[in-house]
């Protein structure tokens, strides 16, 4: 029943959870490119020390990858996530920015935080990491929380 009305089709734009999917899709590049700011330009030093590794050794890695393969599933891996705080969102029935961005704080701190810890727990990644991580995460989840009250919020009474 979660997904009862999940995709409604109106005014000729196509909807998930009543909102565009326009929404959905600036939501999904605006924490893609908060994450390409964070990692790369603002704690990319940090970020490489917390993983153990060189700038040598993460390009190796991309290019490995290959640069398709790796862009294609991040951005899959943030769209899964802009979906899953608007399905979040809907249920809640967030529309205005301080609603929706309570939800999107509390969703971090309870379930991506303890989720991102279990890494510091079983894998030995360090405090370091788990803290850039978290960051990441709030910050961006924050990001996505505010265009979505700009697209949602417009039908708020």
């Amino acid at each position: 029943m979660i997904m009862e009305g999940a995709i409604i089709r109106g005014n000729n734009m196509p909807k998930i959870f009543n909102t565009s999917w326009i929404a959905v899709i600036v939501a999904t590049v605006a924490f893609f490119m908060f994450g390409w700011l964070w990692y790369g330009m603002l704690f990319e030093e940090a970020w490489l020390a917390a993983e153990g590794i060189t700038q040598e050794i993460a390009e190796t890695r991309m290019a490995d990858t290959g640069m398709g393969q790796w862009l294609f599933f991040a951005l899959l891996i943030t769209f899964g996530q802009a979906v899953g705080l608007l399905m979040v969102l809907h249920l809640a029935g967030a529309k205005r920015i301080a609603t929706c961005l309570t939800y999107a704080f509390w969703l971090v701190v309870t379930i991506v935080g303890p989720v991102l810890a279990y890494q510091c727990v079983y894998s030995g990644y360090s405090l370091s990491g788990f803290l850039l991580d978290f960051g990441h995460m709030l910050i961006g989840y924050l990001i996505m929380a505010a265009i979505y009250a700009a697209f949602r919020g417009r039908t708020a009474n």
